[in-house]
This record gives structure tokens, C-alpha cells and sequence, in this order.
């Protein structure tokens, strides 16, 4: 089995959503917790369809909290963690994970009847191999969960992306030249689309509140959404000038600045400059 963070989207589950229509209020409560924890414990277990195409084998209420997640915050909810399995290895990891659902329901059941001694000491015996299974699986769960927080580091997530990459040249071995130059392009593709996501996290993250910020740090942020010098300076004219004491400084104000006619218009602070001041600022 490989563990990879991936995209909900890509993912097709024959369950429809009646089916666990009981299970609503669980979905939507999972999917809160989802985004408020940064990512799901318990994996879900996909098969690899094609590029980039999956289907679900276990875990349908933990794949629509994941769609619910990433309705209400897409760029949070985006990936989900999940095992790509074989197809030799689904009714394997099905039976698995029957007997633990099996194990745990039997244990929830023990009955309250007046037993034999001879019924203690079996069931007894019983329980004890049930809790070591229990035991077991609990141990890899908690084997699992520590992978998972390691790959959501700098490092782990290079792991990952390294590991994601080897998959992709490898799946062109047994492709013709030409299949093997379009699987890798839409390769490409996907992995241009995921350093865009990336950087806008970095930019997201690296937002400055212009309450407080200084000029280095207007200028060395902008710079990185590709303002000119003049942009810069406009900027930073324009939010001097709304920090006077009978201004306010707002983005509507701001706004006011860039208009032409307007009485509180700042030379050169246009629409463009404005445009990319909200991107890298917040108030």
C-alpha cells in the first residue's frame, strides 16, 4: 500500500449518498473537525483508476466530510489522506477491516447474563484475544496517524512529492513513446497546478496587516506578486496618507485613491497597485 495526500475530487465513490443519509450529521460534524485539525486520522482506501483517477474501496462517511470540507474552505479541504491499494490487495484489506468492525461490535455486546464459570473463564479467554486484535489494530492506527503528521512538515511533504514523482516515471515503463510523453505532460500539468497551490500558501501565510507594516516589508512582498518600484511607492503613499489621524485607513478608502476624480487620489496608486495590495495585505 502507498499513503499519498490526494485530491477529493479525483476521486469516484459508487456509494451514493442516500446510503449514509443516517449518517449526516456525523459527515457534517467530521467535516468541521477536518478543517479545524488540518486533515483527516483515518485514511481513506482508494484503487488507482488512472493518471490522477481513483475509487473508493472503504471509507464513504470519511470521503463526503472530506467533499463537505472542501465545499465549505476549498483550499483547506482540497487533499485528503488516503491508501492506494492494489487491485489483488481489496478483498484483503475488506476482510480486515470487517474483523475489526466485528471485534469491536462483539465487545460493545458482551451480555449482562449470570454465565458459568466455565463460560467466565472461555469468555474471558475470548475477550483477551479480542482486546490484544483491538490492540493491535489501535497500534497501527496510531503508526498510521505518526506518518501522516510527519509528512505534513517541509521534509515529509518532500518525501512525499518524491516518492509521487518515482510513481510517475515509473508508470511510463510500459508505455509506448508517445503515451509515455503525453502521461508525462499531463504529469506535468498537475504538478505546475500543485506549485501554484503552494506558493499560494506561502503568500497567503506570508500576508502583512497594513496597520503596522513598514516600507522594506511592503516592497519585499510586493515585489513578490510582480509590482514595479512605482506601484510600490504609490502603495505605500496611499496607506501614509489614510494613516493621518482624521483619515481611516480601509480598503473602500484605498479604493477612493485610485480614482481619478476623487479628492483623495494618490499619484500613480491605480487599480493594478490596488489589485495587488489586497493580495499580499489584510486589515
Amino acid at each position: 500500500m502507498d499513503f499519498f495526500l490526494v485530491d477529493v475530487d479525483t476521486i469516484n465513490c459508487t456509494i451514493p449518498y442516500s446510503e449514509i443519509k443516517d449518517n449526516e450529521m456525523i459527515v457534517n460534524r467530521l467535516a468541521n473537525i477536518i478543517l479545524e485539525s488540518g486533515g483527516i486520522v483515518n485514511p481513506l482506501f482508494v484503487k488507482k483508476l488512472g493518471f490522477d483517477s481513483y475509487e473508493l474501496v472503504y471509507g464513504d462517511v470519511e470521503y463526503y466530510a472530506a467533499v463537505k470540507a472542501s465545499q465549505i474552505d476549498p483550499r483547506k479541504g482540497e487533499m485528503i489522506a488516503a491508501f492506494i491499494i492494489k487491485d489483488e490487495q481489496k478483498d484483503a484489506i475488506k476482510r480486515q477491516i470487517d474483523v475489526l468492525r466485528k471485534t469491536l461490535s462483539n465487545i460493545e455486546q458482551l451480555g449482562d447474563n449470570q454465565p458459568s464459570i466455565n463460560q467466565v473463564i472461555c469468555t474471558a479467554s475470548d475477550n483477551y484475544s479480542k482486546l490484544n486484535s483491538v490492540e493491535k489494530d489501535i497500534k497501527q492506527i496510531h503508526e498510521q496517524l505518526d506518518y501522516f503528521m510527519e509528512i505534513n512538515t517541509p521534509k515529509g511533504i518532500k518525501k512525499l512529492l518524491t516518492k509521487q514523482l518515482e510513481t510517475i516515471i515509473s508508470e511510463t515503463e510500459n508505455k509506448t513513446k508517445q503515451e509515455a510523453i503525453q502521461h508525462l505532460r499531463k504529469a506535468q500539468h498537475e504538478l505546475q497546478q500543485y506549485q501554484k497551490n503552494i506558493e499560494n500558501e506561502i503568500l497567503e501565510l506570508s500576508k502583512f496587516n497594513l496597520i503596522d507594516v513598514t516600507y522594506d516589508e511592503l516592497a519585499q512582498i510586493m515585489k513578490q506578486v510582480g509590482s514595479s518600484v512605482n506601484q510600490i511607492n504609490a502603495s505605500w503613499k496611499a496607506i501614509e496618507y489614510w494613516r493621518k489621524p482624521d483619515k481611516e485607513l480601509s480598503w473602500d478608502n484605498l479604493k477612493k485613491s485610485t480614482i481619478n476624480k476623487s479628492k483623495d487620489k494618490i499619484y500613480g496608486f491605480a487599480q493594478a497597485a490596488y489589485a495587488k495590495l489586497r493580495k499580499v495585505a489584510y486589515l
